[in-house]
């Protein structure tokens, strides 16, 4: 039977040759990102995709083993402000009208 090499999982780059695709783990420098061995990322680095991620609001960014992560994913983190304990994210408390109950157009939402 012929050897096989095992996979290194602190090896930035898991395909020799190949730089589009990176192992997270050895490339965090934030110690509030967590990454386990052999999650993967299909672009050149990683930083940038963790937007948000200030260190005085302590918010932690785990991610498990053997995960594949696209190119392209954004992770917001809870410093973007966003309101998470709704069926949305979307501000419509910040829009004119909608706090009242009146919509575009003049109509309203309210039925009397």
């Amino acid at each position: 039977m012929e050897k096989t090499k095992n996979p290194n999982p602190n090896a930035v780059y898991p395909i020799a040759g190949y730089d589009k695709e990176i192992y997270i783990k050895p490339t965090i420098r934030n110690k509030n990102i967590i990454v386990g061995d052999f999650t993967y990322i299909a672009d050149s680095e990683f930083d940038s995709h963790v937007t948000h991620h200030y260190e005085w609001n302590n918010d932690k960014l785990i991610i498990g083993k053997f995960c594949q992560i696209a190119a392209g994913v954004e992770f917001v983190m809870n410093g973007a402000n966003h309101q998470m304990n709704c069926v949305s994210t979307f501000p419509f408390y910040t829009l004119e009208g909608l706090a009242d109950g009146s919509t575009n157009n003049g109509r309203s939402s309210n039925k009397r």
